[in-house]
Order: structure tokens, then sequence, then C-alpha cells
């Protein structure tokens, strides 16, 4: 069989090739230079970014389910990344932020980061890069509008 596979032309699996792809290049990354997981790397940024933040808005913000976000919080703070206090805007909900080890850890993971999406977007040009982005941008903001 010569050629590619019709669906292999199509946008959303090459997306979700790429996602694999760049999924796994940053999971090596952050495995091997902090002992972190993807998801726990996305948490510990995420809050970083956004803290003190509860665990669901945590979850909408790093494009985790609830329950993975609170799976990965849970196992965050049993490394001293993270630590948990109580709402006050909210008596039933808690609010995460970033333990003095974990902020020394989030500036270590934001480099990582930057540096492994730089490694990734290489390949391309500066032309590229822009038109990606723009297209990128403009794609997330119409699925927003569809939520």
């Amino acid at each position: 069989m010569t050629g590619k596979n019709p669906i292999e032309e199509l946008f959303t699996y090459r997306l979700h090739v790429l996602k694999k792809q760049t999924d796994r290049t940053m999971n090596e990354a952050f495995s091997a230079a902090l002992a972190l997981t993807l998801t726990e790397a996305r948490i510990l940024l995420s809050v970083g970014a956004f803290g003190p933040i509860s665990v669901s808005d945590l979850g909408r913000v790093s494009n985790l389910d609830r329950s993975q976000a609170s799976r990965a919080t849970d196992v965050l703070e049993r490394k001293g990344l993270l630590e948990k206090a109580s709402n006050a805007a909210d008596a039933r909900g808690v609010l995460v932020k970033l333990t003095a080890q974990g902020r020394n850890t989030w500036r270590r993971a934001s480099a990582i980061s930057k540096s492994s999406n730089e490694a990734i977007l290489a390949v391309l040009s500066e032309p590229e890069r822009e038109a990606l982005q723009s297209a990128l941008a403009k794609l997330v903001a119409q699925g927003g509008e569809a939520e």
C-alpha cells in the first residue's frame, strides 16, 4: 500500500498525534528533572500561575477533570510542594497554594516548560510560529464559544 491513509490528513488526527508527541516530550522532561509526572507538573504550573486556587478552578485552568486535579494535588501536597488552606469565601472549600519548596520547583518547572516549548517549535520559522499562534488562538476562541 502506498500513500497516506486519508485519516492521516485530518486536522484532528494530526493534532492528536502532535499532542501525544508533546505530552511524551514534556513528561520525560519533568520526570527527569523534577520527578514529576506531566499531570503533576501541569497542576504545579497552574497553581503558580493562578493560585491560591480551588481544586475545581485548578482542574479548569489546567484542562484536567476535577478528580485528576484532586489526585495530583494530593500527591504534590505529600511531596511538600503544595498546601491547602481554608477558603474564606467558601467555608466548605479549600484553596491550594505553593509552599516555599513548591515556589522553587515551580520556577524550575516553568523554565523546563519554556525551553521544551522552544525545542518543539524550533523546526518552525518565526513567520510560521506567528501564523501557528494566530491560528491556534482563533481555534481556541471558537471552541470556547461552543461550550
